[in-house]
């Protein structure tokens, strides 16, 4: 397991990976409702399960509007993505794209 992974996330690809076959359309429903339950108990509570599930994205949008504006700071002002998350994704980044 990789750091900080959405355990939500992680619990409901486990599910689906059990359900194989079975993995249909009222199910699919039921899962994602499921899901969004958990996530508004459960989100911003200890352990962190984040609310909103598409972070990454976000994270990424950041990283292209930082791409343009060049200003960690504006872009942790526009999109409301802590200066220290930008910073590590920089990182995280830089190190991944190294030979």
């Amino acid at each position: 397991m990789t750091d900080k992974k959405d355990i939500v996330d992680d619990i409901f690809s486990r599910v689906k990976k059990i359900l194989g076959n079975y993995l249909n359309g009222q199910i699919v429903i039921q899962l994602e409702q499921e899901e969004g339950r958990i996530r508004q108990d459960w989100g911003g509570t200890e352990p962190y399960i984040s609310k909103k599930r598409e972070r990454e994205k976000r994270k990424a949008q950041a990283m292209e509007e930082l791409k343009r504006c060049g200003s960690v700071k504006d872009v942790s002002k526009k999109t409301g993505i802590s200066m220290t998350v930008l910073y590590e994704t920089l990182r995280k980044r830089k190190k991944t794209a190294l030979p």
